[in-house]
């Protein structure tokens, strides 16, 4: 260390010689630089004083030759104007060039001062570097000594243990995970049929609406009162189609959303599943480096922690995906329950639109043989009855 010390106080010097000389050298180069950047400046100075002073006596020339006795006055007083200027200039751009020159001077200190610092710093670094250096060493040659012997064993079957039982969890997780993809596969399929199902009830209503619109057109040539109760009824049966359909769209909607917050919650699954991947590579490597550190055996006890409470985690993940996926199938059960009741509604207002068109034809044929307003009694009394009928067919 002694040694150590003596040789890095003598690179220390070299380094401090080294620098002064490469200050003095930056010095006389700032110098350099600087003389002819003032040499510059006062050359062009002076020659734009001349310049100036030339135009001056070309135009004072032009004058001279209407007045004589008061050019030589002028002459003289524009000479002595020129020195003064010139004077002034020199010494305005001396004041510059040194105001410049202890500028670049308190830079170099500066300069010098922080690369003294700086290798101070880096001195002292590698100092303490070389000491602890020193102190792990003695670390790993103590831990190195201790760990030998019926410990290693030891440790090595209980790490084995722990890689055996998370073998057997993983293997766990990922039975969970593709009943879990069947049971969404299962969902998606019925929702498809239930798709399926709502585009035959609006092929359906279509059909019916026509049918509708064609007695509405035939009625409305003979009884416009007749024809009126008839659309309002219609209206009436729309408007609660409509409705029924606007409720079956939403919980179809409902329905992917839940299946949308599935799958996310199924990626997050993987997710963690590749977090133990990595984890148990991490076990692998702490294998390899049992002979070194104690210290790392009981990292891997805390990462141990860790995977069994993400475990739990992923078991309470996969309860509430369970009892979300129940509820799913029971709202499925009730749209097919909607359903079948939808359908069974419109056969009986296919029926009703049959007994309305056989209505219609009897009322044409006893028009034909019989006087209007006993038919119009019969009518209203037979229209009254299906009134009552798709009441009650409609709760």
């Amino acid at each position: 260390m002694a040694k150590h010390v003596t040789e890095l106080s003598t690179s220390e010097s070299h380094s401090l010689l080294d620098e002064s000389k490469n200050g003095s050298q930056c010095e006389d180069d700032a110098r350099q630089t600087a003389l002819p950047q003032k040499d510059a400046i006062l050359e062009a100075s002076k020659q734009q004083l001349e310049h100036g002073e030339l135009s001056k006596m070309s135009s004072n020339g032009a004058k001279s030759a209407h007045e004589d006795n008061s050019d030589e006055y002028s002459v003289q007083f524009s000479a002595a104007q020129l020195k003064v200027k010139i004077a002034q200039a020199k010494h305005d751009t001396k004041l510059i060039a040194d105001a410049e020159v202890l500028q670049l001077k308190k830079e170099l200190v500066e300069q010098r001062y922080q690369v003294t610092d700086r290798e101070r710093e880096r001195d002292k670094a590698m100092r303490r570097c070389e000491a602890l250096q020193m102190q792990l060493d003695a670390v790993l040659l103590e831990h190195k000594k201790t760990l030998l012997g019926m410990c290693e064993d030891v440790q090595l079957e209980k790490l084995l243990a722990t890689i055996e039982m998370e073998k057997g969890s993983r293997q766990k997780l990922k039975e969970a995970f593709t009943r879990q993809q069947q049971t969404l596969t299962l969902a998606q399929e019925r929702v498809e049929k239930l798709s399926v199902q709502v585009a035959q009830y609006q092929k359906t209503e279509t059909v019916l609406a026509q049918s509708v619109a064609h007695l509405q057109y035939r009625f409305a040539s003979k009884d416009q009162l007749r024809a009126a109760t008839v659309e309002q009824e219609q209206r009436k049966l729309i408007d609660q189609h409509e409705l029924e359909m606007k409720n079956l769209r939403e919980e179809l909607v409902i329905a992917q959303r839940n299946e949308k917050v599935a799958q996310d919650q199924l990626q997050l699954k993987q997710l963690e599943l590749k977090t133990l991947h990595e984890s148990k590579q991490q076990e692998l490597a702490s294998q390899e480096r049992i002979q070194s550190l104690e210290c790392k055996i009981t990292q891997l006890e805390t990462e141990k922690a860790v995977l069994l409470s993400k475990t739990e985690q992923i078991q309470k993940a996969d309860a509430q995906l369970r009892s979300q996926i129940h509820a799913q199938s029971e709202e499925i059960t009730t749209l097919h329950q909607e359903i079948e009741t939808l359908q069974r509604s419109n056969k009986e207002l296919g029926e009703i639109a049959s007994d309305l068109l056989q209505v219609a034809e009897r009322q044409h044929a006893e028009n034909e043989s019989r006087d209007f307003g006993e038919t119009h009694a019969q009518d209203g009394i037979y229209l009254q009855k299906r009134k009552k009928r798709l009441r009650v067919s409609l709760g």
